[in-house]
């Protein structure tokens, strides 16, 4: 759902950042990373402000999810912890079988391990604008399951693999071309 921590399972690799630590940054004076691509369900805005800061631990990013979509498939980590906090606006966050709607001041935690699914939604017409927090760097031999489409990210191989065959995309059995509604 935000740039680096996408970047660990998305194809693509955000631009280089020149970090700039130990100084104050303003979100107003930093570059937004897309990913939305040509996707009709998948796709956030994102800011690195942790990769900006120089941090190489943590994933700290302040994330846009804009109205009708998914920030990404639906999944969940074996040693990545992720923390999502809403600043303004709505999303509903898929959380195992459950959703729940979040507005601000909201906050959800996926510890590592647990195997519960999680993805963030806005079939608002509004921009959902949140803090999304995760371990990705601290975690080379990660391996992340996408429930819905049967396959895995293997951090380590820097690969998709079919759950548990060969050969998927990583699109693959996700619904791209279906707009996102409440009843997801």
């Amino acid at each position: 759902m935000m740039g680096p921590f996408h970047g660990a399972i998305m194809s693509t690799d955000p631009p280089p950042i020149e970090p700039r630590p130990h100084v104050p940054l303003n979100t107003t004076d930093l570059p937004w990373e897309d990913y939305t691509g040509d996707s009709v369900r998948f796709g956030d805005r994102t800011i690195p402000l942790g990769a900006h800061g120089g941090g190489t631990q943590i994933g700290f990013n302040y994330v846009e999810l804009p109205p009708g979509k998914q920030g990404c498939p639906f999944h969940y980590h074996s040693k990545e912890e992720e923390h999502f906090y809403v600043l303004e606006g709505r999303c509903i966050l898929r959380s195992g079988d459950d959703r729940h709607e979040m507005g601000p001041g909201d906050y959800a935690c996926f510890p590592a391990g647990t195997g519960v699914g999680h993805a963030t939604l806005n079939p608002f017409d509004e921009p959902c604008r949140m803090l999304v927090v995760g371990t990705p760097r601290a975690h080379p031999l990660e391996v992340c399951v996408f429930p819905d489409s049967g396959k895995a990210m293997i951090r380590a191989l820097k690969t998709m693999v079919p759950w548990p065959q060969d050969g998927l995309s990583y699109d693959h059995g996700e619904r791209n071309d279906d707009p996102v509604t409440l009843d997801d």
